[in-house]
C-alpha cells in the first residue's frame, strides 16, 4: 500500500491550491517564497476557527480521548510539553498519570500552517474511566500489546507475513495492521446462555482505531464449520457481522436468518465510525431477538434477527489498515481449542498431539461438508479440501506471526490532483477550450514547508505551508485560465510537496485534454 507514516501525529487530509513554483537559489532550506504565475488565481482559504465544545472520555485508566467541534484541515494538540497534529476533531492521549489532571490546548490549523486561538480543557483519566464494560466478559480480554499477542493457541491469522507490526501506544505497544486485508480467527467460541441484565445471551467486544480514510473493520460471528474456511467477500450462511468504516457502523445479517420485528432505540452519538489514530470500543451484543452494536457504550446500530446457532466463532477482518487494541467475549465460559487449518495442496502428516482431525470442503450455494478423519490415518493425501487439526489444550500449533517494531504516528495516502472545468466537465473527457479549469490538490503529509505546481514542465505556483508552524494535510484550489493553454493538446500537471528537511519532494501528477 502506498501510505506514509506521519511521525508524532497526523495532519488532516487536505487539498492544496497550486500556484507558482520554484525555490529560488540562495533561499534558506526552510523558507519558500510565495509566487503565482499569470493566469492562475488562488482560491482564498478560510481563517482557522477556534475549536469548540470539547468532550472527554477514557477507554483506559491512563489514556484520555478528546473530541470537539470544528472543520479545519487539521488540529494542533499540546499537552505535558508534547505536541501532535491530527486530521480530525478527535485525539487520544495515552500514557498519562491516572491521578494527575492534564492540561490540553487544541488549535485549528489551516492548509498554509496558520493557527487559531487555543481551546483549553483539563482532564484526569481516573475521573473518566469506567471499567464496568468488562464485567460481562468471560475471562480477561485479549490485549494485542506484544509479540505474544497472537498466540497460535488462541488465534489463526490470515495475512501477508510482513504486514503486521507493533506500534508504540503510550508506554506499551499495540498491533499495527498494514495490509490490504488481514483476518484474525479466534479459537475461543462464544456459547450463548441465559440473558444477562442487559438482555444479551452473548457478546463480542473489539477496541480498534482506523489507519486512513478507507479503513474498514468487520467482526463476524461464524456458525460451525465456517470458522475453518478462509476469509472471502461472501457472507457465510447463518453469519452476522458488525461492519465498521470511517462513515459509520452497521449490522449485516444473513438474509435467511429469521426476522423478529424487534425495535431498538439508537443513542445520540454524532460519530459512529472509525477514526484514524483514535481507539473506540465496539460491542456486538446478541439478544434473543436482535443483534445490537454499541460504540463506547452508545447504541449505534441494530438488526432484528434471531441467531439460531447456540455456538458461534468470532473473526476479525481489517481492510486498508488499522490499529488493533483489545478483544473479549461474553456468554457461557468456553475453553480455547488450539486449532490449525492446513490447505491440502500437498500431503500432510498428522502431528503427535492431535485429538481430532476433520476434512472441510466448500461447495456451491454456500454448502460446506465436514468429515471426521481417523486419528491413526498417519498421512492425509493432497486434495481439494482443508485439513482441520485440533490439538491438546497445552499444545501450540504453528509459530507466532512476525511482528516487527514500527514508528509511531498516523498513516495517510500520498498527494493527489483533481481537475474540473467550470462547466462541470471532468477528465477523461476533453475539457472545453474556453473558460477556466479548477485544479484541486490534496496534500496528505505533515511537517512540509510548501508545495510547487508545474504545468507542462513550467512552474506556475509556489506556496509556503508553514506560516505559523509545521505544514499539515490541507485542501487548496486554484483557477487556471485556459487562454494560456493550447487547444487540442494534453496538459500535464505536477504537484511537489516539499519536506521541511530539504529531502526529496513527494510527487503527484495528472493529465487532462483541452478540446
Amino acid at each position: 500500500m502506498d501510505r506514509r507514516t506521519l511521525a508524532g501525529g497526523l495532519g488532516g487530509l487536505a487539498l492544496v491550491v497550486a500556484a507558482v513554483v520554484a525555490l529560488r537559489s540562495g533561499d534558506a532550506p526552510d523558507t519558500l517564497k510565495k509566487e503565482v504565475a499569470d493566469g492562475v488565481e488562488v482560491v482564498a482559504l478560510q481563517e482557522p476557527v477556534k475549536p469548540a465544545n470539547p468532550k472527554a472520555q477514557a477507554l483506559d485508566a491512563d489514556a484520555v480521548q478528546i473530541a470537539w467541534n470544528g472543520s479545519a484541515s487539521a488540529y494542533e494538540v499540546r499537552w505535558n510539553g508534547k505536541e501532535q497534529l491530527v486530521p480530525t476533531p478527535e485525539v487520544e492521549l495515552p500514557g498519562l498519570d491516572p491521578e494527575q489532571e492534564t492540561q490540553v490546548e487544541i488549535r485549528a490549523v489551516s492548509a498554509t500552517g496558520k493557527r487559531s486561538e487555543p481551546l483549553k480543557i483539563a482532564a484526569k483519566p481516573q475521573d473518566l474511566y469506567n471499567g464496568k464494560w468488562a464485567d460481562q466478559l468471560v475471562g480477561q480480554p485479549d490485549k494485542f500489546g506484544g509479540p505474544e499477542a497472537l498466540d497460535p493457541r488462541k488465534w489463526r491469522v490470515e495475512a501477508e507475513p510482513d504486514c503486521l507490526g507493533l506500534r508504540p501506544f503510550g508506554p506499551g505497544k499495540r498491533i499495527d495492521v498494514d495490509c490490504p486485508m488481514a483476518a484474525f480467527q479466534s479459537n475461543t467460541p462464544i456459547r450463548f446462555g441465559v440473558p444477562a441484565n442487559d438482555g444479551a445471551t452473548g457478546r463480542a467486544i473489539i477496541s480498534v482505531a482506523g489507519a486512513v480514510e478507507s479503513s474498514h473493520v468487520r467482526l463476524t460471528l461464524l456458525p460451525d464449520p465456517w470458522q475453518y474456511l478462509p476469509e472471502t467477500e461472501v457472507q457465510p450462511r447463518g453469519a452476522v457481522s458488525l461492519d465498521i468504516t470511517t462513515q459509520g457502523t452497521r449490522i449485516i445479517a444473513d438474509p435467511e436468518l429469521p426476522r423478529t420485528g424487534k425495535q431498538v432505540t439508537l443513542g445520540d452519538s454524532p460519530m459512529t465510525g472509525l477514526v484514524a489514530g483514535v481507539r473506540h470500543r465496539w460491542e456486538m451484543r446478541v439478544l434473543p431477538d436482535a443483534v445490537v452494536a454499541l460504540r463506547d457504550g452508545v447504541v449505534v446500530a441494530y438488526e432484528p434477527v434471531a441467531i439460531a446457532e447456540r455456538v458461534v466463532h468470532p473473526r476479525i477482518r481489517i481492510d486498508g489498515g488499522g490499529f488493533l487494541d483489545a478483544f473479549g467475549v461474553g456468554g457461557v465460559p468456553e475453553r480455547v481449542v488450539p486449532t490449525e487449518v492446513v490447505p491440502l495442496d500437498q500431503d500432510v502428516a498428522l502431528p503427535q498431539d492431535v485429538v481430532a482431525v476433520k476434512l472441510v470442503r466448500a461447495g456451491e450455494d454456500k454448502q460446506v461438508t465436514i468429515t471426521d478423519v481417523p486419528l491413526d490415518a498417519g498421512k492425509i493425501a493432497a486434495q481439494d479440501a482443508r485439513l482441520v487439526i485440533i490439538r491438546k489444550p497445552e499444545s501450540r500449533p504453528g509459530a507466532l506471526p512476525r511482528l516487527v517494531d514500527r514508528p509511531g504516528g498516523i498513516k495517510t495516502g500520498g498527494p493527489r490532483l483533481h481537475v474540473m472545468h467550470e462547466d462541470g466537465a471532468k477528465p477523461p473527457q476533453p475539457l472545453p477550450g474556453k473558460g477556466r479549469v479548477l485544479v484541486t490538490a490534496e496534500v496528505n503529509d505533515i511537517g512540509h514547508r510548501g508545495i510547487e505546481l508545474e504545468l507542462d514542465g513550467r512552474r506556475i505556483v509556489a506556496l509556503p505551508t508553514n506560516e505559523q508552524g509545521p505544514g499539515v494535510p490541507g485542501r487548496h484550489e486554484f483557477w487556471l485560465d485556459t487562454k494560456n493553454l493550447t487547444p487540442g493538446s494534453l496538459a500535464r500537471l505536477k504537484l511537489s510537496v516539499l519536506p521541511a528537511d530539504g529531502g526529496e519532494p513527494v510527487i503527484a501528477e495528472t493529465v487532462f485534454e483541452l478540446g
